[in-house]
């Protein structure tokens, strides 16, 4: 995208989903110097690169939910530490799925009625819950969790008690993944940044932050919770930066200053260019 060659790069950062073993980072090392990369590399798994671009000094938790979800640390003295990429709860696909069996058991007697019965099955194009159950087991019918989020959290957002506690029961696992971290290394008293990221956070409302923040702050109160204005591709630039020496808080600035400028970033952060389209 920048029209560049290899042989300009001085240093490439990359944070890769997949990148989950020790024996990952050998291999694809590997690849990419057989491809022609002779710049320094940086590999490391996707989900420290939230944190990179969200925390102030760089450093702290950092918590990403969309598809799927993922925790990362990163120390002070450069020791770090993640988990998530194979985890057995979270992301949109848990959430759809919890929407999809709070309709099934409002429509049998074993859960509340919910306002997310009339608009699931008026996304997904069904006339009633069984019929909708009959699609999916019967016919195969795969139901999105693009097509099912957006309603759950929208039911949320209009005060719908299942959804509500639906939403509420994935922000207090999504704080989990930080508080266990802050007490895993003893972070309790300290202003740590915990940093929120993930379509799950920024395109569905203030509820499942506000929810995240509450539980992170009644483990450590005086942790700095911020939901990360920028796209983790930013933590790339910004882990490719300290390692060229450029780690002072002025450089990152003025590279989120000219970033913004450009508006490069834009379009991965679900924004819309100037005299662009929209951006799902």
């Amino acid at each position: 995208m920048a029209g560049g060659e290899t042989e300009e790069i001085a240093h490439a950062h990359m944070g890769m989903a997949g990148l989950d073993w020790p024996d990952d980072g050998p291999r694809v090392r590997q690849a990419l110097v057989a491809q022609g990369w002779e710049c320094g590399l940086t590999l490391e798994n996707d989900s420290f690169l939230t944190l990179r671009a969200g925390a102030p000094e760089g450093d702290g938790i950092g918590v990403t939910a969309g598809t799927g979800i993922c925790c990362a640390i990163v120390r002070p003295d450069g020791g770090k530490y993640f988990y998530g990429g194979f985890t057995d709860l979270g992301g949109g696909t848990s959430t759809a799925a919890h929407a999809l069996q709070a309709v099934i058991r409002a429509e049998d007697g074993r859960g509340q009625p919910t306002a997310l019965t009339e608009a699931v099955l008026a996304a997904t194009g069904h006339s009633s819950t069984w019929e909708l159950v009959y699609d999916m087991h019967r016919r195969g019918r795969h139901i999105s969790g693009d097509v099912v989020n957006p309603v759950l959290f929208s039911a949320a957002a209009e005060g719908d008690a299942v959804a509500g506690e639906i939403v509420t029961r994935f922000g207090c696992e999504l704080a989990l993944c930080a508080t266990n971290l802050i007490g895993r290394y003893g972070l309790a008293e300290e202003d740590v940044a915990v940093v929120a990221a993930g379509s799950r956070f920024v395109k569905t409302g203030p509820l499942l932050f506000e929810v995240f923040r509450h539980e992170v702050l009644k483990a450590a109160p005086r942790a700095r919770v911020v939901l990360s204005d920028y796209p983790p591709v930013m933590g790339a630039v910004r882990g490719a930066l300290a390692a060229c020496g450029r780690s002072a808080l002025e450089v990152w600035e003025e590279a989120k200053r000219s970033a913004a400028a450009t508006g490069w970033f834009v379009e991965d952060a679900g924004g819309v260019r100037a005299g662009g389209g929209d951006d799902e």
